[in-house]
């Protein structure tokens, strides 16, 4: 019973926690579908272009394509994740 109350608690305090980020982000001013597409479209022309640069020198290693896009994929999304995360700290 201790435990069924405490879950109550934790997701009524999610759900404020939530609708109030969501209050918070609305009264921005501006459209987050604006910033979502400007933020899309520059990750994925940074993802493609790392892509297609990995794919081609991984093939030309002799590797199979299967391989080449399981690494180039993983090894993509690292790097640019990393360099966002940096961005962020300075």
């Amino acid at each position: 019973m201790e435990a069924s109350k405490k879950l109550v608690a934790v997701f009524l305090v999610c759900i404020i926690v939530i609708s109030s980020s969501v209050q918070i982000s609305m009264a921005d001013g501006e459209s987050n579908t604006e910033k979502f597409k400007t933020a899309f479209n520059t990750a994925a022309v940074e993802y493609t272009a790392c892509y297609n640069l990995c794919q081609k020198e991984c093939s030309d290693a002799g590797f199979g394509y299967t391989h080449c896009e399981m690494k180039c994929d993983e090894d993509c999304t690292a790097k640019l994740l990393k360099e966002k995360i940096q961005n962020m700290k300075n």
